[in-house]
């Protein structure tokens, strides 16, 4: 019998936390309703509860299904079944970490809004979470011949290796947000050798972009494993002479 050369399995992501009653549940159900057919996900936690009534009523407010959401154990889960792990706190980090082989493991730290004082922890949490999953499916649905950085962390380092990227990397952790043309003016760089390494970060993964009429804004990807996240954050603050004054002048008003 012919095999069928078309067919192709989904890409498959579990999340996990401690309890599965919130990050991970609230995870898993606006995972599901962006991902579509191409992706299958699910969730688990290292000492399961049950589903928190507020995580439930966040998704509703963002217009997410939660019908068949239960906290579940991660015994119960195939973890080589999976094609990319990503925790949800540092304790489900540790304890899981080393067991995934061959997996892409991704680790995002997220606050936890049980033990919140925040009242609209929830709803907060959902928003974030919707934020970086978007991003992360935009990556995942990306067709590239160059290596991505959740797949290949190497090449992360190689990006920092490189002065004017690393260089740009900062004033974006700096600002925030920034356009072509602020990067011109900043650094001396021309627009075309700009664009080129803008393109670059963004193919890599490392960036994201949007569009505002006729100018297209840069920004780290909020989706970055939270190790990435970290030494950016950190090379910025130790090294802040690498960020261009004028991109400093911004934020205080003088250009």
């Amino acid at each position: 019998m012919a095999l069928n050369m078309t067919s192709k399995q989904p890409t498959s992501v579990l999340f996990l936390c401690t309890a599965n009653s919130a990050r991970s549940l609230m995870a898993e159900a606006l995972f599901r309703q962006f991902a579509g057919d191409d992706f299958k996900v699910a969730s688990a936690g290292t000492e399961p509860t049950r589903p928190e009534p507020e995580a439930l009523a966040a998704l509703g407010t963002l217009g997410v299904e939660t019908g068949g959401l239960h906290s579940k154990a991660l015994d119960e889960i195939n973890l080589n079944s999976f094609d990319y792990v990503i925790s949800l706190c540092d304790r489900a980090r540790t304890e899981c970490q080393t067991l995934c082989g061959d997996q892409h493991f991704i680790a995002w730290d997220f606050p936890d809004p049980v033990v919140s004082k925040q009242a609209d922890a929830f709803k907060k949490t959902a928003h974030e979470l919707s934020e970086r999953i978007k991003m992360l499916l935009l990556i995942l649905r990306k067709k590239s011949d160059r290596p991505q950085l959740f797949d290949a962390p190497h090449e992360f380092f190689k990006i920092l290796a490189d002065p004017l990227r690393l260089q740009m990397i900062l004033m974006l952790q700096h600002h925030g947000e920034l356009c072509v043309c602020q990067f011109v003016d900043a650094t001396g760089m021309s627009q075309p050798k700009v664009s080129r390494h803008l393109a670059q970060l963004r193919e890599y993964g490392l960036l994201a972009d949007r569009k505002d009429q006729r100018w297209v804004y840069y920004r780290i990807n909020p989706a970055l494993q939270d190790w990435m996240a970290t030494i950016i954050k950190t090379t910025a603050t130790y090294h802040a002479s690498l960020i261009p004054q004028q991109i400093k002048d911004i934020d205080n008003g003088c250009v």
